[in-house]
C-alpha cells in the first residue's frame, strides 16, 4: 500500500491505549481529536501520544496513528522511543542532586573538575562553568564531528573518551573552528549538545559510577520507570517505534546539527548528502557517544511520572527526586540572554497560561519530536510524543494545557 495513503487511514482509525477519565467534548476547545488528526494528516505525522495531567492524575491520554507502517503496529501510551532533547532535563536533574548533597557547585570551574583541561582556542583566558553549561552560554558548540556520530546501535566507546577526544588538542574529533565558540561566555545564547555530555560526565566523575546506571538508581527508580534507559541494550525494542523521516522533493525534514541536515540514520551513520524518495524513510534505532543531551528512551506513561514529580516539588508517590527549593530554582529565569524566552537551568519558557510561565522542553531529532510542558503553580502539564521530526509538536501540548484547565 502507498505509505502516504496507508498513513492517512492511520491517523483517522488507528487511534489506541485511550485512557480518559473525563470525556472531552466533540465540540469547541475540547475538541482535541479533531484538533490532533488534522495536525497528523497536515505535517504527515504517522502517530501520536499524548496525555495531559492535573492534580497529580492523568486526565486525559490517547494514542493515534501507527508505531510501526509496515507491520500495522499502533501508536500507544507504552510505546517506547528516544526523546530527544528533554533528555537534557534528567541529565541537569542529576547534576542538581549532586549539588544538594553538596557534591558540586554550579559556579565551579569546569577545568577544576575535569581530570583533562578544556581550552577555548579562539579565548584561551578564558573559563567555563557548570551553570553555563546549564544554561547554553558556555564556550563549547556542537561541530560536524557532533552529527557525523549518530549511529545505529548503542555507542562503541565511553563518555569519557567521546569528550576527550572531541574537546582537547590532540583528539581525533578535536576541530578548533567548529567545537568551539569565539566570544566570552555568559555574554550570548547558543543552544548546544555538547554540554550536556559534559555535565553527565560530572555525575560519572562525583558519583563514582556510570552515568546510565546513576540514574536508574537515583530517578528511574524513584519514579517507577523500569522501562527508561539511556541504552538500546536495556530497551525492550519490541515496544520501540519506528522513527521515521518525511521525505519531500528528496529532500529530508530536518533537523539540522553542525550547519548540516541529518537526513536518516541508516547503518554506517546517516545519509547526510545521499538522494531520498519522498514518503516515509524509516531511521533505525541509533544511538550517540553524547547520549545525555537526547537519546534516553521512554514512553507517555512513564515520563508523566516525572513531570508529576517537577509539578509536586520534586516529589512522586512518596519518593523524593529533588527538594522543593531546588524545583523551584531551576524553573526560575538566569537572567541569560536567550531573546524571546526565559532560560531557567536546562528547562526554558516562552510563553503563559493564567500569567503562569510554562516550563517545558523540547526534542528533534530524526524520526522524533517530543514536548513536555508544566505549570507548577496550577498542577498542569502535557505531554507529546510523534515519531517522526520537523513537526511542532508546542502546538499539541500548548492546546493541551488549554484544555486542562479548561475542562478539568
Amino acid at each position: 500500500m502507498n505509505r502516504r495513503r496507508f498513513l492517512s487511514q492511520g491517523a483517522v482509525f488507528g487511534a489506541a491505549s485511550c485512557l480518559t477519565t473525563r470525556p472531552l467534548f466533540g465540540a469547541g476547545p475540547g475538541d482535541i481529536d479533531d484538533f490532533i488528526e488534522a495536525k497528523m494528516a497536515r505535517d504527515h505525522m504517522p502517530g501520536v501520544a499524548a496525555c495531559i495531567i492535573k492534580n497529580n492524575d492523568i486526565v486525559w491520554s490517547k494514542a493515534y496513528g501507527w508505531a510501526d507502517i509496515e507491520r500495522r503496529i499502533p501508536y500507544s501510551l507504552d510505546s517506547l522511543q528516544n526523546i530527544a532533547s528533554i533528555s537534557k532535563t534528567f541529565t541537569t536533574t542529576a547534576i542538581m542532586q549532586l549539588r544538594e548533597v553538596g557534591l558540586l557547585d554550579l559556579d565551579a570551574d569546569l577545568n577544576s573538575i575535569l581530570p583533562f583541561a578544556v581550552t577555548n582556542p579562539k579565548r584561551s583566558a578564558d573559563g567555563i562553568s557548570v551553570r553555563q553549561l546549564l544554561t547554553h552560554t558556555s564556550f563549547l558548540r556542537d561541530g560536524l564531528f557532533y552529527a557525523e556520530h549518530y549511529a545505529c546501535g548503542d555507542p562503541r566507546f565511553e563518555l569519557s573518551v567521546w569528550l576527550r577526544e572531541y574537546l582537547t588538542p590532540d583528539g581525533a574529533f578535536y576541530n578548533a573552528e567548529q567545537n568551539f565558540q569565539d566570544w566570552e561566555p555568559g555574554s550570548r545564547f547558543d543552544y548546544t549538545n555538547i554540554s550536556f555530555g559534559v555535565l553527565a560526565y560530572i555525575v560519572e566523575l562525583k558519583s563514582g559510577i556510570p552515568f546510565a546506571e546513576y540514574c536508574r538508581r537515583n530517578i528511574f527508580s524513584r519514579l517507577d520507570m523500569p522501562d527508561t534507559s539511556w541504552m538500546l541494550a536495556d530497551s525492550d525494542l519490541s515496544r520501540h517505534v519506528v522513527p521515521y523521516t518525511w521525505v519531500e522533493d528528496s529532500t529530508a525534514r530536518g533537523p539540522t546539527w553542525g550547519g548540516i541536515p541529518l537526513g536518516v540514520i541508516r547503518e554506517g551513520g546517516p545519509t547526510l548528502e545521499r538522494r531520498l524518495d519522498d514518503g516515509y524513510q524509516s531511521n533505525c534505532v541509533y544511538n550517540h557517544p553524547n547520549y545525555p543531551d537526547g537519546f534516553l528512551r521512554t514512553s507517555v506513561r512513564q515520563l508523566s511520572n516525572y513531570a508529576r514529580a517537577y509539578l509536586n516539588g520534586g516529589e512522586f508517590s512518596g519518593k523524593q527526586i529533588l527538594k522543593p527549593e531546588t524545583v523551584a530554582e531551576m524553573l526560575t529565569d538566569q537572567r541569560v540572554p536567550a531573546g524571546n524566552r526565559t532560560q531557567g537551568l536546562t528547562w526554558s519558557s516562552d510563553r503563559e497560561l493564567n500569567s503562569e510561565p510554562q516550563w517545558g522542553h523540547g526534542g528533534s531529532d530524526p524520526g522524533s519530536n517530543t514536548d513536555i510542558r508544566i505549570l507548577p503553580r496550577q498542577g498542569i502539564a502535557a505531554i507529546v510524543f510523534t515519531n517522526t521530526n520537523g513537526v511542532t509538536p508546542t502546538e499539541i501540548s500548548n492546546r493541551l494545557l488549554e484544555i486542562g484547565d479548561e475542562l478539568f
